[in-house]
């Protein structure tokens, strides 16, 4: 069965100060069974940490170049114009496949202008964005971007960690009423019983697979596995829906 994970960091983390490298990550890739993962920086502090380590996740995708993708990942508050050409850098020049907003370490609310800036460069790009949620509060509360996300209803929007427990069903409602949302489940303890209840009212086809550390992986799969998903819908879980959100299909 094809496992994908679409949620991956490599390098040193300035806000959970943890440190990921390439030899980590496809490590327990090869133990886990997980065919392909993209992977995001770390959150860093300066603009040109945030290149160097996109650079390094280009270095990272050459070497492995039908397993490892990349997501762009950079503080929106940064200048308008070295943001966008950064994110179209790595697009369409590094191949990456996605773009990131971590409102827990950009510090971004959805109700200030600069919060349209990730919507409007995936749109412009054609890619989707990955939205970090639950952890950060209140930043990083689902809602507060419900009317971004209806207004970007042509962009596929992925919350991280489905909001985790402090925000899940926050996460669900947008879910229910935004058909471009996809639920990820990585960093959510417990978990069995939340992936019953995603498959039961959005349904498999929009939720996701994700470790968010090499750390989790197994455990992800193992939660995934033993939730009570019938055949498909786990195809759909750990690999299906990732490659369809993240138009992979042909590239692993």
């Amino acid at each position: 069965m094809l496992i994908v994970d679409p949620h991956v960091h490599i390098g040193h983390d300035t806000t959970w100060d943890s440190n990921r490298t390439e030899d980590e990550v496809l490590g327990k890739m090869d133990e886990t069974g997980i065919q392909a993962a993209i992977v995001q920086p770390a959150q860093f502090v300066t603009f040109e940490d945030y290149k160097t380590g996109h650079n390094r996740i280009y270095d990272f995708h050459l070497k492995h170049p039908k397993r490892i993708f990349g997501m762009f990942s950079m503080n929106p508050h940064f200048d308008e114009e070295m943001y966008r050409k950064e994110a179209e850098r790595c697009i369409r020049k590094l191949d990456f496949v996605a773009m990131k907003l971590t409102p827990l370490t950009h510090i971004m609310s959805a109700g200030v202008k600069r919060a349209r800036l990730p919507f409007e460069v995936a749109r412009e790009l054609k890619v989707p964005l990955m939205i970090h949620q639950g952890t950060g509060l209140p930043f990083s509360a689902a809602t507060t971007f419900y009317p971004l996300i209806r207004e970007f209803a042509d962009v596929t929007i992925v919350l991280a960690h489905s909001g985790t427990t402090d925000n899940e069903m926050e996460g669900l409602f947008l879910a229910k009423r935004c058909p471009n949302v996809y639920l990820e489940l990585s960093v959510r303890t417990p978990n069995i019983d939340n992936i019953r209840l995603f498959a039961r009212e959005v349904g498999a086809s929009r939720m996701m697979f994700a470790s968010d550390s090499p750390d989790e992986m197994a455990h992800v799969i193992w939660e995934c596995s033993h939730s009570g998903l019938n055949e498909e819908e786990l195809a759909m879980v750990l690999g299906g829906t990732a490659v369809r959100a993240f138009q992979l299909e042909g590239r692993i």
